[in-house]
């Protein structure tokens, strides 16, 4: 008479090793120290290479298949946890609307002590204050996308300052109150890159009631009463 065994993977055959050798370490202890002393052992397991949480679940599943019923639920009980489902693992975001997120920025911000910071907000303020708040932002990433292009000033201020790109006058000075707030939260959404790009890779926006004419720029999208290209 012969009997045919299921094969059994590597893996499986790993968390047969663990549970055995964890089985035979609780029963005998260790008879050089004391209870104290155990309680402060540190075991390491540098040989085996350590499974991550979805072949601990395989291998738990095949061996509860392999083994005898009462077995294979004190290995099920050993093995590690499966992994959390993605949707439950992953993180949500900290703010859930741009709204949320500009106005926390805008309560916690001084940009009296950050001079780019003050020129993006100024530029936000006079460009496009009443404006939705996504093309507030487009306005902001627009500026912060000129800086990065290396086809305009190295700076903000450089870039805000620039003559004949920005029409308000740069000797006025924002008004204390909800726009002037608003706009630095925008400010510093934009310049910590803390919210996707409303007209990506824009470079340059004008107002909706006019028509420019620009060559060799694409237009990208309308928001609100600005028009932005790349």
């Amino acid at each position: 008479m012969t009997f045919a065994f299921p094969s059994i993977s590597a893996i499986t055959t790993r968390v047969i090793f663990l549970t055995v050798a964890s089985a035979f370490l609780l029963a005998a202890g260790d008879a050089s120290t004391t209870p104290t002393e155990r309680s402060n052992t540190v075991t390491t397991d540098s040989i085996l290479a350590p499974m991550t949480p979805a072949e601990a679940s395989a291998a738990s599943a095949a061996l509860a298949a392999s083994l005898p019923a009462g077995t294979a639920a004190i290995a099920t009980e050993t093995a590690e946890p499966a992994a959390q489902p993605a949707a439950e693992a992953a993180i949500a975001p900290a703010y859930s609307s741009l709204s949320k997120l500009v106005s926390a920025m805008g309560a916690t911000t001084d940009v009296s002590q950050d001079a780019e910071l003050r020129c993006l907000a100024t530029a936000v303020y006079f460009e496009s204050r009443g404006e939705p708040l996504e093309g507030q932002l487009a306005v902001a990433q627009a500026i912060v996308n000129r800086v990065e292009s290396g086809r305009y000033a190295n700076s903000i201020c450089g870039v805000v300052k620039q003559r004949g790109q920005f029409s308000f006058d740069h000797s006025r000075i924002p008004t204390a109150g909800r726009d002037w707030q608003t706009a630095q939260g925008v400010a510093r959404v934009a310049a910590d890159d803390m919210w996707h790009e409303v007209a990506p890779r824009a470079v340059s926006f004008h107002a909706a009631r006019l028509s420019p004419g620009w060559r060799g720029k694409t237009r990208i999208a309308q928001i609100g009463n600005h028009v932005f290209y790349r």
